[in-house]
Formats: C-alpha cells, structure tokens, sequence
C-alpha cells in the first residue's frame, strides 16, 4: 500500500484538481470544452498502482465527483474505477511504470473509452428521465466529434503537463515504517 504521504498528496491533489477544474477551466476551454483534471490526476497516478489501490483510488475519486458535482451517485465512482484498473491492468502487462512516458502512450485509450462511456451512461439516464431529445441535438456523430474528441484531447494534454511531477512525487520511496 502506499505511504501516508502518498495518500494525503493524492486527496489534496484530487481536491485541488477538482477546484481548479471548476474556477478556472469553466473560462480556459479549448474547442468548446474543459478539461477533467481529477481523471487526468487519476490516469497519471493508476500506472503506478496495482489493482487493489486502482480499484479503492478510482472508486473514492470517482465518488468524491459525484458527491461535489455529480447528479446520480454512482456513475463516475465506477467510470473513474475502471478507467485506474485499465490503466493498472496495462501496466502490469508491459511493466514500463517507471517510464515517465508511460502515462502519455496508455492513457488515452482508457481516457477515450471514459468519454464514450460517459456520454452513454448519461445518454440512458437522460432517456430514463425523459429529456433524451436535447441531449445529442446533431446526432451522436456531432457529439462525438465536438464533445468527446476534444475532451479526449484536452485530457490527454493535461496527462502530459501532470505526468512528470506526479511521477516523481510518487516514485519517491516512503520514509519510515508504516507503509
């Protein structure tokens, strides 16, 4: 498991992510769109994690989300939660965690299935609440090519900025004997 170091950098990460996301990015869009830093912050930090902790980060970051913005409790704790044991389950194939550029050549598969899946999973709750006719107003082509390309962009753009400090944060070897 990680150090209590680690742990309370990832929380104060994810909160800070997550702030920063709203406050600032609502203004800073690219394309139309903003970036989801808490999941970039997630993607960077999953290649150096096994299942067990992808599974228990993804999950917490993913409920802290639905809790702070989030309408439907549930939804982003398990599409955070797979996205981390994606990206954990390819690292531990190819073994490259401690390549600073790992996070930029496995995520943005994971990072791309996320936006599809997200745009599918609340596709189905706006057509259980009955507002599914404004949701894709050009079909889901457009939304595809004006709303989950560029987010996957954006995203993968701030994997990179967020890779090597985070990488470097968690690498470091924890001091003491409570790990």
């Amino acid at each position: 498991m990680r150090s209590r170091k680690q742990i309370i950098f990832y929380i104060i990460s994810v909160t800070v992510l997550a702030a920063a996301q709203e406050a600032f990015f609502n203004d800073i869009r690219i394309f139309g769109v903003k970036p989801n830093l808490t999941l970039a912050f997630l993607c960077v930090a999953a290649v150096r994690m096994n299942i067990t902790e992808a599974i228990i980060y993804g999950l917490s970051t993913g409920l802290f989300i639905d809790i702070v913005y989030g309408r439907y409790i549930g939804l982003y704790a398990l599409l955070y939660m797979y996205t981390a044991v994606a990206l954990s389950f390819i690292t531990d194939r190819f073994n490259y965690s401690d390549k600073l550029w790992w996070p930029l050549a496995a995520a943005p598969v994971p990072v791309f299935i996320y936006g599809i899946a997200e745009s599918f999973m609340i596709r189905l709750l706006y057509v259980y609440a009955g507002g599914a006719e404004q949701l894709y107003a050009g079909g889901f082509s457009h939304h595809f090519t004006v709303r989950i390309l560029p987010t996957v962009f954006y995203d993968c753009i701030c994997i990179a900025v967020l890779a090597a400090p985070v990488l470097r944060f968690l690498k470091r070897k924890p001091v003491g004997n409570y790990e």
